[in-house]
């Protein structure tokens, strides 16, 4: 139903429309399993060993780092450094140090986060596959409508003729589905 008094959208037979979101939803599943197992193979994989292999480095870089300020109270205790010398060169390492462990941190948050989208575009597909299996059976409007807004945010429907005339398409409108991804 459309919200706006005014909106001068040609309405259309519920049955063709809700026909039509389903064969969509169906026909978008399809590809997004095509989709999903792409990403697994590639994208995932690659977005992810990239942080892993930054985070590797940073902890190379890090142990660097721990022994040269290991070298800096070596050289204190020997009398190499002064004591200003000393707690410059301590406070310069340090801050990198704190620096890449705050890098490391937020890399491994990175890795987090693009398990948990992966979780969530993995338990689509069987959350979707079920909606579609299920929706046929069920008796009321409301009831169907309930289990759309699982998987769907919104739907935006056109349609610009009539179908009037014996030879029109009753099919003849556009819907643009917004499906509830994560």
């Amino acid at each position: 139903m459309c919200p706006n008094k005014d909106c001068d959208n040609i309405s259309s037979k519920l049955c063709i429309v809700e026909e039509k979101i389903i064969s969509s939803l169906k026909e978008w599943l399809k590809d997004y399993r095509l989709d999903y197992d792409e990403y697994a193979l590639s994208a995932k994989n690659k977005k992810k060993n990239n942080y892993e292999e930054s985070i590797s480095n940073l902890r190379k870089e890090l142990d660097v780092q721990k022994k040269k300020l290991s070298n800096v109270y070596d050289f204190f205790e020997e009398g190499t450094y002064s004591r200003e010398m000393f707690s410059e060169r301590c406070q310069l390492i340090s801050s990198t140090i704190a620096s890449i462990e705050a890098n490391i941190k937020e890399f491994e948050k990175q890795i987090e986060i693009e398990e948990k989208k992966d979780e969530g575009k993995k338990s689509l597909i069987p959350k979707l596959q079920n909606v579609l299996d299920i929706y046929s059976s069920l008796q009321t409007a409301e009831e169907k409508n309930n289990l759309l807004k699982t998987i769907v945010k919104k739907v935006e429907y056109l349609k610009c003729e009539k179908a009037i005339k014996k030879d029109s398409d009753p099919t003849n409108f556009e819907l643009d589905i917004y499906p509830n991804i994560g």
